[in-house]
């Protein structure tokens, strides 16, 4: 186990991982925005995605549907095909035959790599008869700052953001804290269509509803107000309040109803989630949220 990555993280700050940092501390996942600046049209974007559909609340599966595998020194590597020409895999993934697919649509796999400190993620994944195919993904160094994908790349996302280091983790719940900002996903056509600012680098490309020329980007960190009163929610509510205040959220992806988070299922596979606890979050709305001040606009290219 890389132990001086661990020790390192430990110390600034920072989620860790099978001894890995979940991103060098201070980098676009781990750094605190709780005195970060408002974006001055923050107002109006919230308005604009409320108006073209965005009325419902907050929400996380119970159980959780996303799995980590964790790769060991012997787990084969194997090549990726590709299921779109125009997504390449250009490095080798590990990969065991009992390493776990989210079974729902979008076929999520996340698998880090303790040994390497390399997180792989992809979409659209299938592994039969000894080969592994996904639509998209994404390689990175969990020791170093999160780094954006070139403009136009998916990653296990729409957005090209990082699942894995978005999603809250048992273990995170488990003893109350949350270090990193969370993975959300709102309602498809409340977003910009072919818009984002860094650190994403892609959309979804579906249509917006509305009509404001204010048009929340993917990749737009926003902030659960301090006001905002959880004192009545359960624990592990209260663990993701907390992390929205002190982290934030990044719009990572659409959904097909309310605003939904993301977490993952314990090792073990058991399910400690607590669904009447988690209830709670349907409370939270989009207009408790300010939108921090966005970085500049960027387009998909050919769009």
């Amino acid at each position: 186990m890389p132990e001086t990555s661990f020790l390192f993280a430990a110390l600034l700050g920072g989620a860790v991982f099978a001894g890995c940092p979940v991103f060098a501390p201070g980098s676009a996942y781990n750094a605190p925005v709780t005195r970060a600046a408002v974006d001055s049209h923050s107002n109006e974007y919230i308005t604009s995605a409320i108006l073209a559909g965005n009325t419902g609340g907050f929400w996380i599966a119970s159980p959780a549907v996303e799995y980590v595998n964790v790769a060991r020194v012997q787990t084969p590597r194997r090549a990726v095909r590709q299921k779109a020409a125009y997504h390449r895999f250009e490095r080798d993934y590990p990969w065991e035959p009992s390493f776990r697919i989210e079974p729902l649509n979008d076929a999520h796999a996340i698998v880090v790599d303790p040994q390497t400190c390399r997180l792989f993620e992809t979409y659209d994944t299938t592994y039969e008869s000894g080969t592994l195919w996904a639509y998209s993904g994404a390689v990175w160094n969990l020791r170093a700052p999160f780094q954006p994908l070139p403009p136009g790349n998916p990653s296990s996302m729409a957005s090209g953001l990082s699942l894995f280091a978005g999603a809250v983790r048992w273990e995170e719940i488990e003893r109350g804290t949350i270090d990193h900002a969370l993975n959300w996903a709102p309602p498809a056509g409340s977003v910009a269509q072919w818009s984002f600012v860094s650190p994403a680098s892609d959309t979804d490309g579906i249509a917006f509803r509305g009509e404001s020329p204010y048009r929340l980007p993917y990749g737009a960190h926003l902030r659960l107000k301090a006001s905002f009163d959880a004192s009545h929610f359960g624990p592990q509510a209260k663990a993701i309040v907390r992390a929205m205040k002190t982290y934030g959220i990044y719009l990572a992806d659409t959904g097909s109803s309310g605003n939904a988070l993301y977490n993952t299922a314990p090792p073990d596979g058991s399910n400690p989630w607590d669904k009447r606890d988690l209830a709670a979050l349907d409370a939270i709305r989009l207009r408790d949220f300010d939108v921090l001040q966005l970085p500049p606009l960027q387009r998909v290219p050919g769009h």
